[in-house]
């Protein structure tokens, strides 16, 4: 399971998003980058979870907030852990 973590997160880094699998982690991270790569960051994790909910209807249902709105911070913590599970898994 360890080498599958460790997979998981170099395929993020080459994704260009940031490998934390906990909300702390993902803090700490966004706080090292400067300004312009943390939107830049922020950015491509939005594309890839764009993506896997067009895939997949039960997760845009479940984890889409209204239109017009923005997610609040336990949608965003299960967003991240299901891209994470997704990159373990090998989905991505």
């Amino acid at each position: 399971m360890v080498e599958k973590v460790l997979v998981a997160k170099m395929k993020m880094i080459e994704a260009g998003i940031i490998p934390a699998t906990n909300g702390v982690e993902l803090s700490k991270m966004l706080e090292s980058l400067s300004p312009e790569e943390r939107r830049i960051a922020k950015r491509k994790f939005r594309k890839i979870w764009k993506k896997m909910a067009q895939k997949d209807s039960n997760l845009k249902d479940l984890m889409e907030c209204k239109e017009g709105t923005h997610p609040n911070k336990h949608q965003k913590r299960n967003r991240s852990s299901i891209v994470f599970n997704k990159f373990v898994k090998g989905e991505i």
